[in-house]
């Protein structure tokens, strides 16, 4: 993914594992990911609650970066690196557009056979349908503070 370009994943999906783990990645992000030498993905276990964070490759080389430049101390910033990418892979889209999930990472975010996709701007999020429920309802009210208390109109 350019990391200048205007695409931004959105919009929720919700899709079937099959056997082996693997779902359709939705078409629309499917196109904008592409193919390269480089992975499409790297898929991290959220590190505050229960799900999986996809990031194109690009941006998670990014956010790397970020992490790397805002703590100074060597021993701090790597233990946190570390923890941080102790839950992470590099995934590929395969020909169908399917991303396989590793069963450990599934296991870790609770994920059986039913998922909810949420794009997220420049990341993508895979969640447990009921999970995520609980969550939207949260998500919805800090939202409506957001724009009551910035003075915002409704969306």
């Amino acid at each position: 993914m350019n990391l200048t370009s205007d695409f931004c994943f959105a919009g929720p999906f919700t899709h079937s594992l099959d056997e082996k783990g693997r779902f359709a990645m939705p078409s629309i992000f499917r196109e904008e990911l592409g193919h390269s030498e480089r992975p499409d993905l790297v898929m991290a276990l959220a590190y505050d609650i229960k799900y999986l964070r996809l990031y194109p490759y690009e941006q998670w080389r990014k956010l790397m970066a970020e992490i790397e430049e805002a703590i100074p101390d060597a021993g701090r910033r790597n233990d946190a690196l570390r923890a941080f990418s102790t839950q992470v892979r590099a995934l590929n889209l395969d020909k169908a557009g399917r991303l396989l999930l590793p069963p450990e990472l599934r296991s870790a975010a609770g994920l059986n056979r039913e998922i909810k996709i949420i794009g997220m701007g420049s990341k993508i999020d895979v969640w447990d349908p009921a999970a995520h429920e609980q969550k939207e309802s949260h998500d919805k009210s800090v939202m409506d503070a957001l724009i009551m208390g910035q003075g915002l109109r409704a969306l």
